[in-house]
């Protein structure tokens, strides 16, 4: 194995690591409203699925900005494509939750109903749009910095995006819920 090589798999293997720490830092914020949590039942149900989400779409936005012949029509169809998934996402994931928790004897206000379909659709949108800069920003200098972006901007941007939807729903369970 050459020496570059080792090089690029130790840098792998260095960030995945990296970023599987700093992901804890999301837990942490968890367990500082643990008390809070009971009144948000939908938003405790939701929790998986909205970090999974922008997880899955952190993975698709990273894949794409790396293609070296990538276009604008290719970025604008990308962006087109999520846009459109990410309104179904937060529909299903809101409707879903909130009926999961219905099921189980919470009731709803419709004030919070509001709130919680509020928050589900700023929270995703935004980081969306935090995964397509910080994509393409990191692909900018991992092209001059002559790295293969595949390997490192899909745990990167994962990282960054898993502890911003973390941040923000410990937020949302101490401060709006």
């Amino acid at each position: 194995m050459s020496i570059k090589r080792r090089q690029s798999l130790a840098f792998i293997i260095i960030t995945t690591a990296l970023a599987s720490c700093i992901s804890m830092i999301g837990g942490v914020g968890i367990e500082f409203a643990e008390k809070d949590l009971l009144p948000i039942i939908p938003l405790v149900i939701a929790l998986p699925a909205l970090n999974t989400m922008v997880g899955d779409y952190a993975t698709i936005i990273a894949a794409h900005a790396g293609s070296p012949g990538e276009q604008k029509s290719t970025r604008k169809k990308l962006i087109k494509s999520v846009f459109k998934s990410t309104i179904v996402n937060i529909l299903g994931t809101v409707a879903l939750s909130l009926w999961l928790a219905s099921t189980r004897g919470y009731t709803t206000t419709i004030g919070f109903f509001w709130t919680f379909i509020a928050f589900v659709a700023i929270s995703v949108s935004s980081i969306v749009i935090v995964m397509f800069s910080i994509t393409y920003f990191l692909d900018q200098i991992l092209e001059k910095k002559k790295l293969n972006p595949d390997d490192i901007l899909i745990p990167v941007v994962t990282t960054i995006t898993d502890v911003f939807m973390l941040g923000m729903i410990a937020l949302a369970a101490k401060f709006i819920f």
